[in-house]
């Protein structure tokens, strides 16, 4: 017997058909190997927090995760607009997308796509790098801080930005201070002990630099669509948060987009510039030349592929960030998730 509102508001396969189809009509081209760099400016805070709980760590913004947002945002428009007949089942459709994974439409994105394994895909391209509003430097990840030139900073600080918050209701979080011995478990999620008013801390930077490779003008023109139709990025656009004020698009002389050389105190490091599976970037710390190499050689494209990606062929592992997430959008599916090593890892060149 089906459901009750499996039967109200049924699949349309004509809508599903038109979705698939006004996305399949723009076809991208990504097979430019130059390295891009886009300024993306806030006229409202944006807000990008890794977990909702009460504790002042900032987030960083995801292009690839946007650009799907705006890719669903530009067909949705561009249906409805060509057969506004369709325009209720349409917007449905979204609906049972995030309910049913058969149904979910992986709208293209201009952001060229690397194959690290045959069943491991990512996007060419990094995360949202803050950009200090008294120096206009790069800030980028490093470990728990932020390397600014040869220095390590807080983020946000005093001096690089302030932090405002708010309060999510509703939101619970496990606790994360140190452990306690309990007569009993403390459940935050019902009951008395539900966890509610937990902030979300977000910094009032204005300015985001990201680093990509695949077709600038297709990023030019979702960028173009989200300023037209005020579509925000980050979290609570919905409240006014993450409003888009202009962008700057422009070729660089960039090498790699998933690392960066830093310049620490004389110490030789490389940032990871977005989250990447543990067991791809582990496999990839080997020696060309090298007695013991336990996780077995790589093939010359791998080489080559670690050099266009994070800067240098030959890498180790210096200061790893795991946890279990997902390294590719949508963020917010628990389906999927592994063990990643975030962006702000420290490697080593050899």
């Amino acid at each position: 017997m089906r459901k009750a509102s499996d039967s109200t508001f049924p699949v349309s396969e004509e809508a599903w058909q038109a979705l698939k189809d006004a996305a399949d009509d723009d076809p991208y081209n990504l097979a430019d190997l130059t390295v891009y760099e886009l300024h993306l400016r806030l006229r409202t805070p944006g807000i990008f927090a890794l977990y909702k709980a009460d504790i002042p760590t900032p987030g960083l913004p995801m292009l690839d995760g946007f650009l799907k947002f705006l890719a669903f945002r530009h067909v949705v428009n561009k249906v409805i607009t060509q057969q506004p007949e369709l325009s209720n089942e349409v917007l449905w459709q979204w609906n049972i997308a995030l309910r049913d994974a058969t149904r979910w439409i992986d709208f293209p994105i201009p952001i060229r796509r690397e194959l690290l394994s045959p069943d491991v895909k990512l996007f060419d391209c990094s995360v949202g790098l803050p950009v200090s509003e008294k120096s206009g430097e790069v800030l980028y990840p490093a470990g728990a801080f932020f390397a600014r030139g040869s220095d390590l900073i807080t983020y946000p600080s005093e001096e690089d930005g302030a932090s405002d918050q708010i309060a999510l209701r509703r939101r619970s979080v496990e606790p994360i201070y140190r452990p306690l011995e309990l007569s009993g478990q403390l459940k935050t999620s019902s009951g008395s002990t539900k966890a509610l008013d937990n902030r979300i801390y977000y910094a009032l930077t204005s300015e985001y630099v990201f680093y990509f490779r695949g077709d600038p003008d297709g990023v030019i023109n979702l960028l173009e669509f989200a300023l037209e139709h005020d579509i925000g990025l980050g979290k609570k656009t919905t409240l006014g948060y993450g409003r888009l004020a202009s962008f700057d698009l422009s070729p660089t002389t960039r090498t790699a987009t998933l690392g960066q050389r830093l310049n620490l105190h004389g110490l030789d490091h490389i940032a990871l510039l977005k989250t990447v599976p543990k067991v791809e970037l582990t496999r990839r710390c080997v020696r060309k030349q090298g007695a013991w190499v336990p996780l077995g050689q790589l093939e010359p494209q791998e080489w080559q592929q670690n050099e266009r990606l994070f800067g240098v062929e030959e890498i180790s592992l210096a200061s790893p960030i795991e946890t279990f997430d997902r390294f590719r959008p949508p963020y917010w599916r628990r389906e999927g998730r592994t063990q990643v090593l975030r962006y702000g890892t420290l490697f080593l060149p050899r």
